[in-house]
């Protein structure tokens, strides 16, 4: 399938762009380059997006494992192939992929709790309630609420954009 947006080859992005792309690579925080290429049709936000999303993988006050279930939570409802295959951390087992629920005790107060903000982001946003935000506040900080939530919507907004542009 053609995207709709061709994307940009590497060696015609802008240096930053270029840069901030093989970066990503290198610390598996992209796993192909397509999205960010499209992106770069507009490269001042391709390099806006990339720095955002690098601040959120590489300096989140939330632990690798947590992004990573999420992330794949995330994919998982999106029914998103290329990124439910992608693996961004080695802190979560093929097991643990197998499970992944926020009803499943496999996982920790912290973890079911940030999974449930998750599903629910996705799938019915409205029905985040007190409930929802009280069982977010007795595992997290605020900080790392609003780092949840970026996050989240991050890898939400972005496996839906690179579904509707056919890059999966």
């Amino acid at each position: 399938m053609r995207p709709v947006v061709p994307p940009i080859p590497l060696e015609d992005l802008r240096s930053d762009v270029r840069e901030a792309v093989e970066r990503a690579l290198m610390t598996r925080m992209l796993s192909t380059p397509v999205p960010a290429q499209q992106w770069a049709q507009r490269p001042d936000a391709a390099a806006a997006q990339l720095a955002l999303y690098r601040e959120l993988f590489e300096h989140s006050l939330l632990e690798d494992r947590v992004l990573e279930l999420v992330r794949l939570r995330v994919a998982a409802l999106n029914d998103c192939d290329a990124c439910s295959v992608a693996r961004k951390s080695d802190d979560v087992s093929e097991d643990d992929i197998a499970c992944l629920s926020s009803d499943n005790d496999r996982f920790t107060g912290r973890e079911q709790a940030a999974l449930r903000f998750a599903e629910l982001l996705v799938l019915d946003h409205h029905a985040i309630g007190a409930d929802v935000l009280d069982g977010l506040a007795a595992h997290f900080k605020e900080p790392e609420i609003v780092d949840l939530g970026l996050w989240t919507s991050m890898v939400l907004g972005l496996g839906r954009l690179n579904h509707a542009l056919n890059q999966d």
